[in-house]
């Protein structure tokens, strides 16, 4: 079976992590990454090419609308 591959996008580490607990507990999902800001966001995606991504709005800089543009 093919895991659904996850980044999580947070500028709160305590958010990143409630998400990767929730993804742990689902073996058909793999956290390939994670990012605290928008640009690191961009830079993350475009390596993995994630299945999944979970995207906080309100962050410092470029927020989750940028990311999404």
């Amino acid at each position: 079976m093919n895991k659904i591959t996850v980044i999580i996008i947070d500028d709160e580490k305590q958010g990143r992590e409630r998400l990767k607990d929730f993804c742990g507990v689902h073996p058909d999902m793999e956290v390939v990454g994670e990012a605290e800001n928008g640009h690191s966001a961009i830079e993350k995606i475009e390596k993995h090419k994630p299945d999944l991504i979970f995207l906080d709005i309100q962050m410092p800089g470029a927020d989750g609308f940028d990311v999404v543009s």
